[in-house]
């Protein structure tokens, strides 16, 4: 396996000396340095090494999901959102989920809007569903309960979490940036009281976050030892002038060069591209539609 590794990129080899501590790691990269096809090296090469086991990717969006899936296909790979993931953990528990849901309810960390005679929703004969609306009457919840319910079960059930990681030898977290820290809180915190053999890794970027009340950065994780950072300063996609400028901008330490494979995207005669920077700015309100306008007749060319 050392000679089939010797063929990966530097990045990955990393991650499987992380795989061979049993650490967990977080590969951070910048736009265009290739993160997903790591990903995807990871994947491969952990399929092969451990031909036995299952692979989970998880993700936050479906449209990653689907980017995913379209790069690689495997019987022992699933890929699905963060929230499905969860809740195929947690669904067939459902005494433990309706005992969850109604501790949750009585701390006031899910409301229930039921009436002076109702403080509490009846779950007796009900089966707890997940859908895309929230009606707790009914025993159904949506996204954000299911998160809560999830981190709950986790932190409370060390058989769930036993479960969870003789499923899956390697939970692989794509885009963890935005993903909720309860999520975090679950791999990285309550999965690591089972002795279980596994392997937990973030793939993403700390300054690429782009929603509110996500873990943003594991530097908690990090210094507490929980996770291995891995930086990955190969770009494979931006033009030089691109990434350098990115390199400028960035106050995480990582600095970004041009990729040692050839065959990279930004690469053309063995060489990295020059590229092309431009900046444009507005004085005022009434001048921002004429700068969208030029924008989008450079992005049609």
């Amino acid at each position: 396996m050392v000679e089939e590794r010797l063929n990966l990129e530097q990045e990955v080899q990393q991650i499987f000396d992380c795989v061979d501590k049993g650490q967990n790691f977080v590969l951070s990269g910048g736009a265009g340095s290739g993160k997903t096809y790591s990903l995807v090296q990871v994947i491969r090469q952990g399929l092969l090494e451990h031909p036995g086991s299952n692979v989970a990717c998880i993700t936050f969006t479906n449209s990653a999901v689907r980017e995913i899936k379209h790069r690689f296909i495997s019987k022992k790979l699933m890929v699905s959102t963060i929230h499905d993931f969860l809740w195929d953990s947690i669904k067939p528990f459902q005494n433990e989920l309706k005992l969850a849901l109604l501790t949750l309810i009585t701390e006031g960390k899910i409301l229930f809007s039921g009436s002076g005679e109702e403080a509490q929703p009846n779950f007796a004969g009900k089966k707890i569903e997940y859908k895309e609306y929230l009606l707790l009457r009914e025993g159904i919840i949506s996204h954000d309960e299911v998160l809560e319910v999830a981190a709950y079960m986790f932190s409370h059930h060390p058989k769930l979490c036993d479960i969870l990681k003789d499923r899956y030898r390697f939970i692989l977290v794509d885009e963890y940036q935005d993903t909720s820290p309860l999520v975090v809180e679950i791999l990285l915190t309550h999965l690591a009281k089972s002795r279980r053999k596994h392997t937990v890794g973030f793939f993403g970027d700390s300054m690429q976050a782009i929603y509110e009340k996500t873990v943003g950065d594991l530097k908690l994780y990090q210094e507490a030892g929980a996770v291995i950072e891995i930086k990955k300063e190969q770009n494979r996609r931006c033009p030089r002038l691109v990434f350098e400028l990115a390199n400028k901008i960035r106050n995480d330490g990582l600095v970004q060069h041009a990729s040692r494979d050839k065959s990279a995207p930004n690469m053309v005669n063995g060489a990295v591209k020059e590229g092309t920077v431009k900046f444009f700015y507005s004085e005022g309100v009434a001048n921002i539609d004429a700068v969208k306008k030029i924008l989008v007749g450079i992005l049609k060319t």
